[in-house]
């Protein structure tokens, strides 16, 4: 019972991490340079862990929303090789929340939980603390 706790649990934290921190990642990733939609989703690929994994439809789902609250834009480009492909533009309002939301809660939250980990690390492994109690 117990390990399928877990499991229902951790798949409830990863939906709701994915749901939480997709846009702000594609932002991010905007901030560095522009990119069409299939060009967002391999960069997620390589950049995140195997076990992380954005559905390419989830993606343009957030570009929509992000476009819709004009925190990004989008304009048509000739390609290089192949057909004309959408590029998605982050806007000024949409480098201002990348900010705020970095200086506010990534950063903060990151210290923290390294922290915790340090912590942890220095009492010994967290499985080993867990299988204490």
């Amino acid at each position: 019972m117990t390990k399928k706790n877990i499991e229902k649990t951790y798949k409830v934290w990863e939906k709701e991490f994915k749901k939480g921190f997709s846009s702000y990642i594609i932002l991010k990733l905007l901030n560095d340079k522009d990119m069409y939609g299939y060009e967002i989703k391999a960069k997620l690929d390589e950049i995140l862990v195997s076990d992380v994994q954005f559905q390419e439809s989830g993606i343009y789902q957030n570009l929509k929303k992000l476009k819709s609250k004009k925190f990004v834009t989008s304009e048509i480009r000739k390609s290089e090789v192949g057909p004309k492909r959408k590029y998605y533009i982050i806007t000024k309002s949409g480098i201002e929340l990348l900010k705020t939301f970095t200086d506010h809660f990534i950063y903060p939250v990151s210290k923290s939980i390294v922290e915790m980990i340090e912590s942890e690390k220095k009492k010994g492994d967290l499985s080993e603390t867990a299988n204490n109690r």
